[in-house]
Protein backbone atom coordinates (compact mmCIF):
# COMPACT_ATOMS: atom_id res chain seq x y z
CA UNK A 1 0.00 0.00 0.00
CA UNK A 2 1.20 3.24 -1.17
CA UNK A 3 0.65 6.03 1.49
CA UNK A 4 -0.96 9.28 1.02
CA UNK A 5 0.05 12.80 1.69
CA UNK A 6 -2.70 14.64 0.29
CA UNK A 7 -6.33 14.02 -0.47
CA UNK A 8 -8.49 16.48 -2.35
CA UNK A 9 -11.65 16.35 -0.32
CA UNK A 10 -9.57 16.95 3.10
CA UNK A 11 -7.66 19.80 1.43
CA UNK A 12 -10.89 20.99 0.45
CA UNK A 13 -12.69 20.91 3.70
CA UNK A 14 -9.79 22.53 5.43
CA UNK A 15 -9.66 25.39 2.71
CA UNK A 16 -13.55 25.85 3.62
CA UNK A 17 -13.05 26.05 6.88
CA UNK A 18 -10.16 28.94 7.17
CA UNK A 19 -11.52 31.12 4.56
CA UNK A 20 -14.33 31.06 7.12
CA UNK A 21 -12.78 32.09 10.25
CA UNK A 22 -12.65 35.63 9.03
CA UNK A 23 -16.84 36.16 8.70
CA UNK A 24 -16.92 34.48 12.00
CA UNK A 25 -14.44 36.61 13.80
CA UNK A 26 -15.49 39.64 12.45
CA UNK A 27 -19.15 39.04 13.12
CA UNK A 28 -18.09 38.18 16.63
CA UNK A 29 -16.28 41.64 17.43
CA UNK A 30 -17.62 44.14 15.04
CA UNK A 31 -20.99 43.60 14.01
CA UNK A 32 -24.24 45.08 16.41
CA UNK A 33 -26.43 42.18 18.47
CA UNK A 34 -29.35 43.06 16.02
CA UNK A 35 -27.14 42.50 12.65
CA UNK A 36 -25.90 38.91 14.58
CA UNK A 37 -29.06 37.80 15.55
CA UNK A 38 -31.75 39.51 12.76
CA UNK A 39 -29.67 39.48 9.46
CA UNK A 40 -28.95 36.90 6.86
CA UNK A 41 -25.63 37.59 7.21
CA UNK A 42 -25.81 36.99 10.71
CA UNK A 43 -27.88 33.53 10.91
CA UNK A 44 -25.01 32.15 8.36
CA UNK A 45 -22.18 33.22 10.32
CA UNK A 46 -23.66 31.74 13.28
CA UNK A 47 -23.87 28.68 11.56
CA UNK A 48 -20.39 28.65 10.08
CA UNK A 49 -19.41 29.44 14.12
CA UNK A 50 -20.66 25.58 14.55
CA UNK A 51 -19.18 24.35 12.08
CA UNK A 52 -15.23 25.70 13.03
CA UNK A 53 -14.53 22.35 15.13
CA UNK A 54 -14.40 20.88 11.44
CA UNK A 55 -10.98 22.34 11.31
CA UNK A 56 -9.77 19.91 14.34
CA UNK A 57 -11.03 16.48 12.30
CA UNK A 58 -9.32 17.73 9.22
CA UNK A 59 -6.02 18.34 11.66
CA UNK A 60 -6.58 14.87 12.86
CA UNK A 61 -6.45 13.23 9.70
CA UNK A 62 -3.75 15.39 8.42
CA UNK A 63 -1.48 14.46 11.23
CA UNK A 64 -2.01 10.29 9.89
CA UNK A 65 -0.57 11.38 6.51
CA UNK A 66 2.41 13.28 8.26
CA UNK A 67 5.51 11.77 6.46
CA UNK A 68 7.50 12.96 10.00
CA UNK A 69 5.11 11.31 12.22
CA UNK A 70 7.64 10.21 14.80
CA UNK A 71 7.66 10.45 18.56
CA UNK A 72 10.55 13.34 18.30
CA UNK A 73 9.08 15.17 15.51
CA UNK A 74 5.83 15.33 16.93
CA UNK A 75 7.09 16.33 19.88
CA UNK A 76 9.14 19.44 18.98
CA UNK A 77 6.14 20.37 16.34
CA UNK A 78 3.99 20.34 19.37
CA UNK A 79 6.35 22.64 21.32
CA UNK A 80 5.95 24.72 18.33
CA UNK A 81 2.65 25.34 17.97
CA UNK A 82 1.94 25.97 21.44
CA UNK A 83 4.94 28.99 21.68
CA UNK A 84 3.29 30.05 18.07
CA UNK A 85 -0.07 30.68 20.56
CA UNK A 86 1.72 32.97 22.91
CA UNK A 87 3.05 34.97 19.78
CA UNK A 88 0.01 35.31 18.74
CA UNK A 89 -1.80 36.51 22.13
CA UNK A 90 1.04 39.20 22.20
CA UNK A 91 0.67 40.51 18.61
CA UNK A 92 -2.73 40.43 19.16
CA UNK A 93 -3.73 41.61 22.66
CA UNK A 94 -0.59 43.08 23.75
CA UNK A 95 0.54 44.71 21.00
CA UNK A 96 -2.48 46.92 20.70
CA UNK A 97 -3.01 47.78 24.20
CA UNK A 98 1.02 49.64 24.01
CA UNK A 99 0.96 50.82 20.83
CA UNK A 100 -1.88 52.05 19.84
CA UNK A 101 -4.06 53.35 22.87
CA UNK A 102 -6.02 50.40 23.51
CA UNK A 103 -9.36 48.84 22.76
CA UNK A 104 -12.73 50.62 22.92
CA UNK A 105 -14.27 50.61 26.51
CA UNK A 106 -17.39 48.53 25.22
CA UNK A 107 -14.51 45.81 24.47
CA UNK A 108 -12.49 46.55 27.61
CA UNK A 109 -15.95 46.28 29.60
CA UNK A 110 -16.72 42.87 28.11
CA UNK A 111 -13.14 41.35 28.31
CA UNK A 112 -11.94 42.33 31.36
CA UNK A 113 -8.76 43.95 29.80
CA UNK A 114 -7.42 47.42 30.79
CA UNK A 115 -4.34 49.50 30.73
CA UNK A 116 -3.94 49.95 34.37
CA UNK A 117 -3.89 46.11 35.26
CA UNK A 118 -0.81 44.60 34.46
CA UNK A 119 -2.15 41.86 35.49
CA UNK A 120 -5.16 41.51 33.05
CA UNK A 121 -2.36 41.98 30.53
CA UNK A 122 -0.78 39.14 31.23
CA UNK A 123 -3.99 37.01 31.73
CA UNK A 124 -4.61 37.70 28.14
CA UNK A 125 -1.46 36.75 26.92
CA UNK A 126 -2.05 33.20 28.21
CA UNK A 127 -5.51 33.15 27.21
CA UNK A 128 -6.00 29.64 25.92
CA UNK A 129 -7.21 29.29 22.27
CA UNK A 130 -6.72 27.10 19.14
CA UNK A 131 -2.95 26.82 19.23
CA UNK A 132 -2.63 25.73 22.47
CA UNK A 133 -5.54 23.30 21.70
CA UNK A 134 -3.85 21.72 19.53
CA UNK A 135 -0.24 21.42 20.44
CA UNK A 136 -0.82 20.12 23.63
CA UNK A 137 -3.38 17.29 21.82
CA UNK A 138 -0.22 16.91 19.55
CA UNK A 139 1.81 16.79 22.58
CA UNK A 140 0.22 13.76 24.30
CA UNK A 141 -0.91 12.17 21.05
CA UNK A 142 3.82 12.37 20.69
CA UNK A 143 4.24 10.34 24.00
CA UNK A 144 1.81 7.32 23.07
CA UNK A 145 2.06 7.79 19.05
CA UNK A 146 3.69 4.29 18.68
CA UNK A 147 0.83 2.55 20.72
CA UNK A 148 -2.19 4.72 18.87
CA UNK A 149 -0.93 3.79 15.13
CA UNK A 150 -0.71 0.26 16.17
CA UNK A 151 -4.17 0.04 18.36
CA UNK A 152 -6.27 2.46 16.34
CA UNK A 153 -9.61 1.67 18.10
CA UNK A 154 -8.33 3.02 21.33
CA UNK A 155 -8.52 6.26 19.45
CA UNK A 156 -12.59 6.06 19.34
CA UNK A 157 -12.78 4.94 23.05
CA UNK A 158 -10.57 7.84 24.25
CA UNK A 159 -12.86 10.26 22.30
CA UNK A 160 -15.52 8.86 23.82
CA UNK A 161 -14.27 8.78 27.33
CA UNK A 162 -12.95 12.68 27.27
CA UNK A 163 -16.73 13.59 25.44
CA UNK A 164 -18.27 11.67 28.55
CA UNK A 165 -15.77 13.03 31.34
CA UNK A 166 -15.95 16.79 29.78
CA UNK A 167 -18.35 17.76 32.43
CA UNK A 168 -17.60 15.73 35.10
CA UNK A 169 -14.07 17.42 35.65
CA UNK A 170 -15.27 20.90 33.92
CA UNK A 171 -13.60 23.58 35.85
CA UNK A 172 -11.82 21.41 38.65
CA UNK A 173 -8.70 23.60 40.38
CA UNK A 174 -6.66 22.65 43.09
CA UNK A 175 -5.37 26.46 44.38
CA UNK A 176 -2.37 26.40 43.26
CA UNK A 177 -1.85 29.37 40.71
CA UNK A 178 0.35 27.25 38.19
CA UNK A 179 -1.08 24.09 38.48
CA UNK A 180 -4.26 25.88 38.07
CA UNK A 181 -3.50 27.10 34.78
CA UNK A 182 -2.95 23.89 33.32
CA UNK A 183 -5.99 22.47 34.19
CA UNK A 184 -7.69 25.42 33.00
CA UNK A 185 -6.00 24.43 29.67
CA UNK A 186 -7.06 20.98 29.87
CA UNK A 187 -10.48 21.21 30.84
CA UNK A 188 -11.59 25.02 32.58
CA UNK A 189 -15.14 26.21 32.30
CA UNK A 190 -14.35 29.93 32.25
CA UNK A 191 -13.32 32.01 28.94
CA UNK A 192 -9.60 32.20 30.45
CA UNK A 193 -9.85 29.07 27.80
CA UNK A 194 -11.93 28.97 24.72
CA UNK A 195 -10.82 25.35 23.75
CA UNK A 196 -10.37 23.55 26.58
CA UNK A 197 -8.61 19.88 25.64
CA UNK A 198 -12.20 18.39 27.38
CA UNK A 199 -14.10 17.79 25.04
CA UNK A 200 -12.22 19.17 22.03
CA UNK A 201 -9.31 16.77 21.94
CA UNK A 202 -11.86 14.01 20.80
CA UNK A 203 -12.62 15.49 17.75
CA UNK A 204 -8.91 15.75 16.99
CA UNK A 205 -8.60 11.82 18.33
CA UNK A 206 -12.02 10.86 16.02
CA UNK A 207 -9.85 12.72 12.96
CA UNK A 208 -6.49 10.38 13.64
CA UNK A 209 -8.42 7.22 13.80
CA UNK A 210 -10.13 8.13 10.40
CA UNK A 211 -6.36 9.14 9.10
CA UNK A 212 -5.04 6.05 10.26
CA UNK A 213 -7.77 3.63 9.47
CA UNK A 214 -7.73 5.49 5.94
CA UNK A 215 -3.77 4.34 5.42
CA UNK A 216 -4.26 1.03 6.87
CA UNK A 217 -6.82 0.22 3.70
CA UNK A 218 -5.61 -1.84 0.96
CA UNK A 219 -7.02 -0.01 -1.88
CA UNK A 220 -6.58 3.19 -0.32
CA UNK A 221 -9.28 5.06 -1.80
CA UNK A 222 -11.06 7.88 -1.12
CA UNK A 223 -14.03 6.46 -0.03
CA UNK A 224 -12.67 4.20 2.09
CA UNK A 225 -11.71 7.14 4.32
CA UNK A 226 -15.34 9.33 3.42
CA UNK A 227 -17.79 6.58 3.82
CA UNK A 228 -17.07 5.50 6.98
CA UNK A 229 -17.36 9.14 8.62
CA UNK A 230 -20.84 8.94 7.18
CA UNK A 231 -21.93 6.10 9.16
CA UNK A 232 -20.13 6.93 12.25
CA UNK A 233 -21.61 10.46 11.82
CA UNK A 234 -25.30 9.22 11.61
CA UNK A 235 -24.46 6.81 15.01
CA UNK A 236 -23.12 10.22 16.90
CA UNK A 237 -25.62 12.53 15.58
CA UNK A 238 -29.03 10.21 16.73
CA UNK A 239 -27.12 9.51 20.14
CA UNK A 240 -26.63 13.33 20.64
CA UNK A 241 -29.55 14.48 19.68
CA UNK A 242 -31.38 12.43 22.12
CA UNK A 243 -28.97 12.84 24.89
CA UNK A 244 -29.47 17.00 24.09
CA UNK A 245 -33.27 16.56 24.32
CA UNK A 246 -32.89 14.56 27.64
CA UNK A 247 -30.73 17.48 29.44
CA UNK A 248 -29.98 19.76 26.80
CA UNK A 249 -28.10 22.30 29.80
CA UNK A 250 -25.98 19.58 30.27
CA UNK A 251 -25.43 18.07 27.61
CA UNK A 252 -24.85 21.31 25.23
CA UNK A 253 -25.24 24.85 27.26
CA UNK A 254 -22.17 26.59 26.58
CA UNK A 255 -20.85 25.69 22.94
CA UNK A 256 -17.34 26.34 24.20
CA UNK A 257 -17.69 23.76 26.94
CA UNK A 258 -19.67 21.36 25.75
CA UNK A 259 -20.92 18.12 27.64
CA UNK A 260 -20.79 14.44 26.01
CA UNK A 261 -24.20 14.78 24.14
CA UNK A 262 -23.53 17.93 22.92
CA UNK A 263 -19.96 16.57 21.51
CA UNK A 264 -21.35 13.83 19.99
CA UNK A 265 -24.09 15.46 18.21
CA UNK A 266 -22.05 18.12 16.56
CA UNK A 267 -19.15 15.49 15.82
CA UNK A 268 -21.83 13.88 14.61
CA UNK A 269 -23.12 16.54 12.51
CA UNK A 270 -19.65 17.93 10.80
CA UNK A 271 -18.53 14.22 9.76
CA UNK A 272 -21.59 14.12 7.96
CA UNK A 273 -21.00 17.39 6.46
CA UNK A 274 -17.37 15.85 5.64
CA UNK A 275 -19.06 13.42 3.83
CA UNK A 276 -21.38 15.99 1.88
CA UNK A 277 -18.23 18.22 1.25
CA UNK A 278 -16.45 15.02 -0.36
CA UNK A 279 -19.19 14.86 -2.40
CA UNK A 280 -19.34 18.41 -3.80
CA UNK A 281 -15.70 18.35 -4.09
CA UNK A 282 -16.12 15.46 -6.56
CA UNK A 283 -18.69 17.34 -8.84
CA UNK A 284 -16.51 20.07 -9.59
CA UNK A 285 -14.09 20.25 -12.24
CA UNK A 286 -10.72 19.37 -11.41
CA UNK A 287 -9.13 22.34 -12.56
CA UNK A 288 -11.72 25.29 -10.82
CA UNK A 289 -11.53 28.57 -8.93
CA UNK A 290 -12.76 27.90 -6.13
CA UNK A 291 -10.88 24.42 -5.40
CA UNK A 292 -7.66 26.43 -6.34
CA UNK A 293 -8.45 28.94 -3.65
CA UNK A 294 -9.62 26.05 -0.81
CA UNK A 295 -6.40 24.42 -1.66
CA UNK A 296 -4.28 27.91 -1.52
CA UNK A 297 -6.13 28.57 1.71
CA UNK A 298 -5.58 25.02 3.37
CA UNK A 299 -1.74 24.82 2.69
CA UNK A 300 -1.52 28.33 4.42
CA UNK A 301 -3.47 27.50 7.31
CA UNK A 302 -1.09 28.78 9.91
CA UNK A 303 -0.26 32.06 8.68
CA UNK A 304 -3.61 32.68 7.42
CA UNK A 305 -4.88 32.07 10.91
CA UNK A 306 -2.11 34.87 12.60
CA UNK A 307 -2.51 37.11 9.93
CA UNK A 308 -6.59 37.70 9.73
CA UNK A 309 -6.35 37.45 14.36
CA UNK A 310 -3.47 40.36 14.09
CA UNK A 311 -5.58 42.33 11.42
CA UNK A 312 -9.13 42.16 13.32
CA UNK A 313 -7.21 43.40 16.51
CA UNK A 314 -5.08 45.99 15.35
CA UNK A 315 -8.19 47.55 13.43
CA UNK A 316 -10.47 47.05 16.83
CA UNK A 317 -9.00 50.29 18.59
CA UNK A 318 -9.72 52.46 15.54
CA UNK A 319 -13.25 50.85 15.71
CA UNK A 320 -16.16 50.17 17.50
CA UNK A 321 -16.81 46.82 19.49
CA UNK A 322 -20.02 45.28 18.58
CA UNK A 323 -21.64 48.20 17.17
CA UNK A 324 -21.98 47.96 13.07
CA UNK A 325 -24.67 46.67 10.83
CA UNK A 326 -24.49 44.62 7.83
CA UNK A 327 -23.53 46.85 5.53
CA UNK A 328 -20.27 47.85 7.18
CA UNK A 329 -19.57 44.66 8.80
CA UNK A 330 -19.78 42.87 5.06
CA UNK A 331 -17.29 45.89 4.06
CA UNK A 332 -14.76 44.80 7.07
CA UNK A 333 -14.70 41.48 6.29
CA UNK A 334 -14.12 42.06 2.67
CA UNK A 335 -11.12 44.30 3.95
CA UNK A 336 -9.69 42.01 6.56
CA UNK A 337 -9.79 39.14 3.84
CA UNK A 338 -7.97 41.59 1.01
CA UNK A 339 -5.36 42.67 3.63
CA UNK A 340 -4.55 38.74 4.96
CA UNK A 341 -4.40 37.59 1.05
CA UNK A 342 -2.25 40.18 0.89
CA UNK A 343 -0.14 39.45 3.59
CA UNK A 344 0.07 35.36 2.47
CA UNK A 345 1.29 36.98 -0.44
CA UNK A 346 4.19 38.75 0.84
CA UNK A 347 5.29 36.02 3.22
CA UNK A 348 5.27 33.52 0.54
CA UNK A 349 6.50 35.37 -2.13
CA UNK A 350 9.30 37.21 -0.39
CA UNK A 351 9.34 35.29 3.44
CA UNK A 352 9.60 31.92 2.88
CA UNK A 353 12.06 32.08 -0.12
CA UNK A 354 14.61 33.84 1.90
CA UNK A 355 14.59 31.57 4.28
CA UNK A 356 14.76 28.28 2.32
CA UNK A 357 18.00 30.24 0.76
CA UNK A 358 18.92 31.16 4.09
CA UNK A 359 18.69 27.13 4.96
CA UNK A 360 20.55 26.01 1.59
CA UNK A 361 23.84 27.77 2.86
CA UNK A 362 23.74 27.39 6.12
CA UNK A 363 23.65 23.28 4.90
CA UNK A 364 26.43 23.83 2.29
CA UNK A 365 28.39 25.42 5.02
CA UNK A 366 28.22 22.93 7.01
Amino acid sequence: MKKQNRVRGVDFVRGFSVLMMIPVHVMMLFSSMETWENTVTGNFVQLLERGSPIFLIVMGISFAFSRNANRNGILRKALLIIALGYVLNFLRFIVPLLLFGGFPESFVEASGLALNAPSRMWNYFLKGDMFQLVGISLFLIGLSFNFLIKNKYVLIILALIIMWLSKVISGFQLGVPGVDYILNLLWGNNFDVYFPLFPWLSFILVGLYFGLNYQDKPENTNESLFKPMLYLGVVFLIIGKLLCDYNYEYHFGDYYHLGPGGSMGLMGILLVLFWMYYRIELLLPKENYISKLLFYCSKNVTPFYIFQWVLIYWLLPFANFSHYNEPITLSIILGVNLGTFLLLYIYNTYVIPKRKKKATLIQQTV
